[in-house]
């Protein structure tokens, strides 16, 4: 008894540095987040993410392997976040048309509120054309954006268009739109409105 007793009180201790070490992992990948979507990849070293997070260089590799590691965890963490929210829009209740709507209004909050976070996704995808390091994070995260894409097509009961399609036909229109966004266009956030809704309405109309 005295040693399950015991077993029960190593395991909540090693669960509870396990979560304190997601917890600090978490917050410096936040401001690992904010330092990236300011100078992009290639311009922001260690040193730079160590001075704006208020820790030491030191710190960063007891958490993280190194720049790669850190950043792709950063930019998981941010993308998978993105991807529960326009899961969330659905998995609610309502007709097709409003889960349409909902969706595309992620999308469109998503250029408007956080332009230079999605700015670093495109950055460290493009990295991934050089860097194989990058592969795996950039193929987990496009994996689960074309499966939402599924998801959309069944909550919509659009049939005969693949994921993949709806999926890239998406993401040119967001890229495009956020560079419009980040040069000072102020019609990009409507204009990716109109566009989304558009391009949904090519795969099939949008019955109640």
């Amino acid at each position: 008894m005295a040693t399950a007793t015991k077993i029960v009180r190593l395991r909540q201790e090693a669960e509870r540095r396990s979560d304190k070490r997601n917890g600090k992992k978490r917050a410096l990948a936040e401001h690992t987040l904010a330092t990236l979507s300011q100078l992009g990849y290639a311009r922001t070293s260690l040193r730079d993410i160590a001075e704006q997070s208020g820790v030491s260089v030191g710190i960063l590799h007891y958490y993280f392997e190194d720049k790669t590691a850190l950043i792709s965890y950063c930019v998981q963490l941010y993308k998978d976040d993105f991807v529960a929210r326009l899961d969330a829009v659905l998995t609610a209740a309502g007709p097709r048309r409003s889960i349409a709507e909902g969706f595309i209004d992620r999308l469109v909050e998503a250029v408007e509120a956080d332009a230079e976070t999605h700015r670093l996704w495109y950055d460290i995808r493009a990295q991934a054309l050089f860097d194989e390091s990058f592969h795996g994070v950039v193929a987990d995260l496009e994996r689960a954006m074309i499966e939402l894409c599924g998801r959309l097509l069944q909550r919509l009961d659009i049939k005969g268009v693949a994921p993949l399609d709806v999926y890239l036909g998406a993401d040119g229109l967001f890229r495009y739109h956020l560079q419009r966004k980040l040069a000072g266009d102020a019609t990009a956030v409507g204009d990716l409105r109109e566009a989304l809704a558009a391009m949904l309405e090519t795969f099939g109309p949008l019955r109640p």
